[in-house]
């Protein structure tokens, strides 16, 4: 495909984003109604997972098609990109001739971590505020609940994407569904459910969403307090799909996007998020569905095929499929010769697994998580996990020798053990696991050692967003 005929590509990770709370999933409150009206004229896959339940090493993964244990840039084995990733998927766009963006509100897709490797033009949201502005923000969020970057995101790229050429690729994260969940009150109210009155509202909003961690959180609240929360984690996530309007109507007034046959927008989560499920909070220490099943939504008139996917998919299987939409060679990287290639046509394959990871916290950072959220108890999360999924069983596996079975058709929410009632399929789904985890060894060791002012500032980083 000539230069000239390439389409501008839109990618929106809208982050923590649950797959269960948007419209287009089978959600009844009114949460998501522009990423409805894409899915309903675009694609939709059903079963789209995530490789791993958090920031890193799910962006890592969308980014270079492999694995985090591949590509590294995860607990334990990060934190940042192997030197052995070859190629990321901003990187392969330049290639093309691609004028490549990366506008981000999460500061974990840095430079640092090796994430914004590729970018022609980054701006992280932090960056954009002067600190009398971010002070104010967060008052304001405190004071009546707010935003939480996205109109400050959406502003810069009014003001600067009309300098982008053709072709673009443009990477966005909206961090508004990431804790704390204090949104605006209008969206509190458009969502319906259950809210706290005037007074408690400030009082939760001062004393819980501006305090505490999410486990600490979630430690503290009875049932009707996660409800409130679940209602507005609801409402952030409709503030942020407004956003995504806001965004997609400065994108079709500057002429990057339409209906042209030469325009593409994707959007997906990087992983979910608990509120209060088994216990558990926040994105990490778990590999069920709540965490690792997204959504992914594609809509491009003449170049993506319309109609929803049944077949089972994963975040590697983005860049190679990329490869196949815009008819161009995929990157030269051997794992990717594995991968799901069909995303974007008729989703045929004959791949029937997907995988995730999870490589728990060092010992340092579970004191700190401990530390900052006193009320909740770590010492049972402390484990690594992996999983093997198809579209009926879960096998997950634990490094303290546990092992469970789902059969997620009878049991979604993954609340009952069914391992001694199928051996079979602890047999075959073992042996995929096996062959799985044996090919990632392959690329343990090779890592790159961050230098003390990088090493201090993913810290940094990982502290604001709550993680340690």
């Amino acid at each position: 495909m000539a230069l000239n005929d390439l389409p501008t590509i839109v990618l929106v990770v809208l982050d923590t984003a649950r797959a269960d709370r948007f419209g287009c999933y089978g959600y009844e409150r009114p949460t998501s109604p522009t990423v409805d009206g894409l899915a309903r004229a675009g694609l939709r896959m059903e079963t789209m997972l995530s490789n791993a339940p958090w920031t890193q090493p799910a962006h890592g993964s969308l980014f270079t098609g492999l694995y985090p244990t591949q590509h590294g840039a995860q607990w334990q084995t990060g934190p940042k990109l192997r030197p052995t990733v070859d190629v990321t998927m901003a990187e392969w766009f330049r290639s093309l001739g691609y004028d490549t963006w990366c506008v981000t509100n999460n500061g974990m897709i840095s430079e640092r971590t090796g994430l914004s490797r590729g970018f022609d033009h980054y701006a992280f949201r932090l960056d954009l505020e002067q600190g009398w502005q971010r002070r104010l923000r967060r008052w304001e969020k405190v004071a009546r609940g707010g935003d939480s970057g996205g109109s400050i995101v959406n502003r810069w790229m009014r003001d600067r994407l009309p300098a982008a050429r053709r072709p673009m690729f443009l990477f966005v994260n909206y961090l508004e569904c990431h804790w704390a969940y204090a949104p605006p009150p209008e969206w509190a109210r458009k969502v319906g459910g259950e809210t706290y009155g005037a007074m408690a509202a400030l009082r939760y909003r001062a004393e819980v969403a501006a305090r505490v961690g999410p486990w600490e959180g979630v430690a503290r609240s009875d049932p009707r307090d996660l409800r409130i929360m679940s209602t507005y984690y609801d409402a952030e996530l409709a503030n942020v799909d407004n956003h995504v309007d806001e965004l997609l109507d400065t994108l079709v007034a500057l002429g990057h996007i339409g209906d042209d046959g030469r325009s593409v927008v994707l959007i997906t989560s990087d992983h979910g998020e608990h509120l209060g499920e088994d216990g558990l909070a926040d994105h990490h220490a778990s590999l069920d569905d709540i965490l690792t099943r997204v959504p992914f939504v594609a809509w491009g008139p003449g170049v993506v095929t319309p109609g929803v996917r049944e077949p089972l998919a994963e975040f590697v299987d983005v860049l190679p499929s990329m490869a196949r939409m815009l008819d161009v060679t995929r990157p030269d990287v051997a794992a990717l010769a594995h991968r799901r290639t069909d995303l974007f046509g008729a989703g045929q394959n004959e791949h029937r697994y997907a995988f995730a990871e999870w490589r728990s916290w060092h010992e340092k950072e579970q004191r700190r998580l401990a530390a900052r959220n006193p009320s909740y108890d770590f010492s049972g999360l402390a484990r690594d996990l992996v999983s093997v999924r198809d579209l009926g069983f879960k096998l997950i596996r634990g490094s303290d020798g546990t092992q469970v079975l789902y059969d997620l058709e009878a049991d979604p929410r993954e609340q009952t053990d069914v391992a001694g009632a199928h051996p079979e399929v602890i047999e075959t789904m073992g042996a995929q696991l096996d062959a799985r985890t044996a090919e990632w060894a392959t690329w343990e060791g090779d890592r790159t050692e961050p230098t003390p002012q990088e090493a201090k500032e993913i810290e940094q980083r990982l502290e604001e967003l709550g993680y340690i």
